[in-house]
């Protein structure tokens, strides 16, 4: 069922083609899944790109659910390209990969014309020159009558960069833009008529986790102001705090700095490095327990080369307070220790910090117990079982709840705490027996057994973290928790089995971000039906979600716990995302009404202009001798392409000028532009890698064989240095492990090999246009059959020149040709071999007959044939014999 809102979107995409910007957790998936039903029958034929594995199967859910009688289908590189035909004419909803959907549209094994229109999902990844765009590009050149739409609930992202909105929508071929914040009037009266009961529960941090997060924001401005000492020429506006504490930093920073990384010192590298490790620390401080949070500071302290190489904050005093506190939430007060001394030996007590957040939860349960309880007293018709979940963050949070569940904070803990002493007890262990061994003056090696028993029980910090372990006992402890975890009535689910939940537990726990799967909260309360939901790590979109499970059910009791550390970073990273994409929405909503849009951006009108004079320009054969003749009807312009090259913009930039593509395999090249002309791109790395380790050159030695004009194409990217080499690397030497130096060998070795480089894809498409002019076009069955697996190329067995002069006698073939090469030694003793010889090697008398007729056939150059340029002689042939 629809919400009001959602039927008003509903109805204006079915009319007008448009990209529909929603705010976060506000039921995206719910209208595209209307969509998708309103066209899963035969009659139509309608395209998904860019849905992730997650959403395809959230989708075929929810239509099994509906009884929708055709079902969408998935088209990847396990269907055949006849098998896609057949199943592109049966019609209905197809989740299709961009690089298939590109392929068949340009070898038109598509209807396109029957396509009636293309759902475009997480719009907000569309580039400019991407495959998305170039899919529509296609589409709209061969059908001016199917709809686009597009969806995405990421708005941050469309006021990144320099109109951005209006880049995608010119991408995307779409001129009407619809916004839904959460502000709106309809969305907001459709979720504020029915909503759920809420109680935000704000969890007071301990003074130590005060004291961390203190010395840790001290850390994070020390490094933030040393940044923008070090170079204040930079634009360092976006490093700040709150942009620090969000999830998208990394990515910015690495967008801003890119261009002139290679211009920064060493310090300012280490100053970025060190920012990121604050910023993991600062969220493990609240998403972490206290002995995971300790072990993570002490392994950068103990690290020798984190040490040695970092900026310098770790020689200070805010680092000496966050080691301090850090211990003393993991071991306690240095004066607890000292009264407790015994019983802590004796792991009677345990005095780590117990997570505010699990005393918190213990009470909620306990108050919801409760509730319940004193429902069922007063109204007999009161069900008996009511549904907890309890919605964690990660994988790792959700196992160290139920074993705090199930054995208690004191267990939990003192099984982090032995784990973490695991090294030092053991090295202690070691020491003592070396002792032992030295009085002795006898020393054992131990046996490579035990060896691996020890390094079997290790616990490494990733899995730590994590809640793993490795110890033998796993298996007993997992088999006694399930039974204890039924009696209690718990059940850990994920998104995946949560329909396995059985309907007799009461608390269910779920982690909602496991392999990125953004509908693990709507499956879980689809399945499940929870009359109360602890968000015990909070987004902005659970929250939505839950507001819109209760909007859809009225009448239903239904209540919320939130959980959150008061006056900490995680309560700071919820504000911001919230305050972030209200100022994005108020941004978009300015665009909208200064946009201008031209009536042919649809591209349902006409084609563009400047596509058309490309393609002339691209087709046209330059030459100064045709004098005022008027030109012959030109061939279309067309450049052969390996499938795998689709992966780049540069297809689309090639087909974008007017040039027409044919996507083929190819096992020699990226590019056949002529017939004598093949190219093969290579990036930066990718030529390093390949000059590495050997593969370039096998590829220059096929292209030079086969083709007259090989070329070598360095792509640069714009966003890094146009560089090969970082300055620091060059040297005044020549080397062997140089770049440039084996660039420098492998022209020596190819003559007939030329080097290209482009700073950009656009300017190699330009280069591309322009290396064809005045050329013939290639052909794909020539190129097809070119191949670099043959023995010839591979093993090197043979003199090449001399190869391909037998593979152009007559009766020679690839079958035949290695029975002449192996038994003939060169050209020469070819040519001295009798008929009944050659009748021998061939096995064939008709092939041998063949062969020493074109041998010893007598030449005799007919009357009008002109005389060759090598039989004039000379200049200095002609003062020779005036000398003599």
């Amino acid at each position: 069922m629809l919400l009001e809102y959602e039927k008003q979107i509903f109805a204006d995409l079915l009319e007008h083609d448009g990209l529909l910007v929603l705010a976060r957790g506000l039921g995206i998936y719910r209208i595209i899944e209307a969509l998708m039903k309103a066209f899963c029958h035969p009659a139509s034929l309608v395209l998904v790109l860019n849905a992730s594995v997650y959403e395809e199967e959230y989708y075929f859910e929810r239509l099994q659910l509906a009884g929708v009688e055709q079902m969408p289908k998935v088209i990847n590189s396990e269907i055949s390209r006849d098998e896609r035909v057949g199943v592109y004419m049966k019609g209905g909803v197809l989740f299709v990969s961009n690089r298939i959907l590109v392929m068949d549209l340009l070898t038109e094994k598509i209807p396109c014309h029957l396509v009636t229109g293309i759902i475009v999902c997480n719009a907000h990844r569309v580039k400019e020159a991407g495959l998305e765009a170039f899919i529509l590009r296609l589409f709209r050149q061969k059908n001016k009558d199917g709809f686009i739409k597009a969806f995405s609930d990421h708005p941050v992202t469309f006021i990144d960069g320099y109109c951005q909105a209006e880049k995608v929508m010119r991408a995307l071929f779409l001129r009407k833009l619809f916004l839904y914040p959460r502000f709106q009037a309809s969305v907001k009266d459709a979720l504020e008529r029915s909503q759920p009961e809420v109680i935000e529960l704000g969890v007071p941090c301990s003074p130590a986790m005060k004291g961390c997060q203190m010395a840790l924001l001290e850390l994070i401005n020390l490094c933030i102001k040393e940044l923008k000492l070090c170079n204040p020429t930079l634009d360092l506006e976006s490093v700040t705090y709150e942009n620090l504490i969000s999830t998208a930093f990394d990515a910015t920073v690495r967008i801003q700095l890119d261009p002139m990384w290679h211009q920064l010192t060493s310090k300012t590298k280490q100053l970025i490095a060190d920012l990121k490790t604050l910023r993991e620390l600062l969220r493990s401080l609240t998403h972490y327990d206290c002995v995971t949070f300790y072990s993570m500071v002490r392994s950068i302290k103990s690290n020798e080369k984190k040490f040695l190489d970092n900026a310098g904050w770790l020689y200070t005093d805010a680092a000496d307070k966050l080691y301090m506190f850090a211990k003393e939430r993991a071991h306690g007060k240095i004066e607890e220790q000292a009264k407790n001394l015994s019983r802590i030996k004796d792991k009677k007590i345990v005095l780590s910090e117990r997570n505010p957040k699990w005393e918190a939860l213990t009470e909620v349960l306990k108050e919801i117990s409760d509730t319940e309880e004193t429902l069922r007293s007063g109204d007999q018709k009161h069900s008996s079982v009511a549904r907890v979940l309890v919605a964690v963050d990660s994988q790792s949070t959700c196992s160290q709840l139920k074993d705090y569940i199930l054995h208690g904070a004191t267990n939990v803990l003192s099984g982090l705490l032995a784990r973490l002493d695991e090294p030092k007890q053991r090295d202690e262990s070691n020491g003592n027996k070396n002792s032992e061994d030295d009085g002795d003056q006898t020393s054992t090696k131990p046996s490579k057994g035990k060896r691996q028993k020890t390094a079997e029980n290790q616990t490494t910090l990733t899995q730590l973290a994590r809640g793993e372990t490795t110890s033998k006992s796993t298996c007993k402890e997992e088999i006694c928790d399930d039974k204890v975890m039924e009696d209690r009535g718990l059940q850990v689910v994920d998104s995946a089995s949560c329909a396995s939940v059985l309907t007799n537990q009461q608390t269910a726990l779920l982690a909602l971000r496991i392999n990125n799967d953004q509908n693990a909260l709507i499956r879980a309360l689809d399945v499940i039906q929870p009359r109360y939901v602890i968000l015990f790590d909070t987004d902005i979109s659970y929250i939505r979600q839950l507001e819109i499970f209760k909007a859809c059910r009225p009448g239903v009791q239904f209540r919320v716990y939130i959980m959150m550390f008061t006056g900490s970073s995680e309560e700071q990273r919820f504000l911001t995302s919230i305050r972030k994409e209200k100022v994005a929405f108020e941004e978009l909503i300015r665009q909208k009404a200064a946009m201008i849009i031209p009536e042919d951006r649809d591209g349902k009108i006409v084609e563009d202009q400047n596509e058309q004079r490309a393609a002339v320009a691209a087709n046209q054969t330059v030459t100064s001798r045709k004098g005022g003749l008027q030109p012959k009807e030109s061939q279309d312009s067309k450049v052969i392409v390996d499938m795998r090259e689709f992966r780049s913009d540069l297809p689309f930039l090639i087909h974008k000028l007017g040039v027409g593509l044919e996507p083929v395999t190819l096992e020699v090249g990226d590019y056949i532009l002529t017939q004598d002309i093949c190219v093969e791109r290579k990036s930066v790395s990718d030529l390093i890698g390949s000059l590495n380790n050997g593969r370039l050159y096998n590829q220059c030695v096929a292209m030079s064989r086969y083709y007259k004009r090989p070329v070598l194409l360095i792509e640069f990217d714009p966003t890094k240095p146009f560089a090969l080499q970082k300055n620091f690397n060059l040297q005044q030497e020549i080397s062997i492990n140089d770049v440039q130096s084996r660039l420098a060998l492998l022209t020596l070795h190819f003559p007939k090999l030329r080097i290209l480089w482009c700073q950009s894809s656009h300017s190699t498409a330009d280069l591309f246009v322009n290396l064809k002019k005045g050329s013939t076009e290639p052909a794909v069955d020539k190129a097809m059959t070119v191949t670099s697996t043959e023995d010839i190329i591979r093993d090197a067995k043979y003199n090449i020149a001399a190869h391909d002069l037998l593979m152009k006698l007559p009766c020679v073939t690839t079958k035949n040709v290695s029975l002449l090469a192996d038994n003939v030694n060169s050209i020469q003793d070819l040519c001295r071999l009798s008929q009944k010889d050659l009748e021998n090697t061939m096995s064939n008398k008709q092939y041998a007959q063949s062969i020493n007729l074109f041998l010893n056939i007598e030449y005799t150059p007919e009357k009008s044939e002109p005389v060759r340029v090598d039989q004039y002689p000379t200049k200095q042939s002609r003062k020779i014999a005036k000398r003599k």
